[in-house]
């Protein structure tokens, strides 16, 4: 008889367990399009994987002060810098996924150091949802403003007749102007001897100072010293002229068709996200994007505005990274 009750008594716990947890489960699913319809209810934590100043960190600030007063909530940056942007990539990914921490990233956080670094402590194909694809920057082929070489005919004629290989100067291995090189040497069937360097500053200096022939950089960093003369636009890497150097020919124009190479910026949010959230700071981001001072930042720091669905967005961010995938195996480069 006792054991009878007891077996009852189990029975009632359990079923009174089961639909615990199926009403725990349905406030858990009227719970998140709660939060979808409420959002932004708070600030938003805009995160920067690099220092104040930047070319990224300027994009950020003036596309999130603008989505913030759409959205009715600030949009606060918190700039994390260190290795390479992982730090930042890998806080953002395991943040909350309820759009209160939004990270701007970029070609080299995405599509770049996956395939440099042996581990990374997030899975950025996984981890993330792409949200709006903001703006672009190509990089800039330039020498000094005495060199002898006028276009990019002369600098592949000087790298087939130099058996070392012409010097060419990046920001450092792995960046995404080395891989730039990279890609354009086998595409030029010609030979560049890469010198790196730690940063852009140094190496704008040596070519500047003609001890190194050519460079590539971002045309945000050149953009200054070309303006005042001291450096010699060759070539932009992208598939369409950049509206910062509109009178400097693409690669492509110059005999390599389909050329395009270059940093992107996005926003991207945790995975898990919900759909409502991703649509609504989409929706912000592309009317930020559509205001004059807004593009008219953007285009004085070298890049060109975007914009577009979050669909837009995955599908480039996944050709990207199979693109850069090969040009690192084929490079060799590693950065642990």
């Amino acid at each position: 008889m006792n054991r009878t009750i007891e077996r009852l008594d189990r029975g009632a716990i359990t079923r009174r367990t089961l639909i615990a947890g199926a009403l725990m489960a349905g406030l858990v699913v009227s719970f998140a399009p709660a939060v979808a319809q409420n959002y932004p209810d708070k600030a938003i934590k805009l995160v920067v994987p690099g220092t104040a100043g930047g070319g990224m960190d300027v994009i950020a600030r003036v596309v999130g002060d603008k989505v913030g007063a759409i959205l009715k909530q600030p949009v606060v940056v918190e700039n994390k810098a260190g290795a390479g942007g992982n730090i930042a990539v890998d806080y953002v990914a395991k943040s909350p996924a309820d759009g209160y921490t939004i990270l701007i990233g970029q070609t080299a956080h995405f599509a770049i150091n996956p395939w440099l670094y042996s581990k990374l402590a997030f899975d950025p194909m996984n981890d993330f949802i792409p949200v709006v694809l903001l703006a672009d920057a190509p990089n800039v082929m330039v020498v000094d403003e005495e060199s002898p070489y006028r276009n990019l005919a002369d600098i592949v004629a000087a790298a087939k007749a130099d058996n070392k290989g012409l010097a060419l100067a990046t920001p450092g291995n792995g960046t995404v102007s080395h891989l730039t090189g990279e890609l354009f040497q086998k595409t030029a069937g010609i030979k560049f001897t890469h010198v790196p360097y730690k940063g852009a500053a140094a190496a704008l200096t040596d070519v500047m100072g003609g001890r190194v022939p050519v460079m590539l950089s971002s045309v945000p960093t050149a953009l200054s010293q070309i303006r005042a003369g001291k450096l010699r636009p060759i070539a932009v890497s992208a598939d369409k002229r950049s509206p910062a150097l509109p009178d400097i020919p693409t690669i492509g124009e110059q005999g390599y068709p389909g050329f395009n190479a270059g940093t992107w910026y996005g926003l991207l949010v945790p995975k898990g996200t919900p759909a409502e959230v991703v649509q609504a700071i989409n929706a912000a981001a592309n009317e930020a994007l559509k205001m004059p001072e807004v593009r008219e930042k953007i285009l004085q720091e070298g890049g060109d505005v975007y914009g577009g669905t979050p669909q837009q967005f995955a599908t480039m961010l996944k050709a990207d990274y199979e693109k850069w995938g090969a040009v690192v195996k084929e490079s060799g480069a590693k950065l642990d």
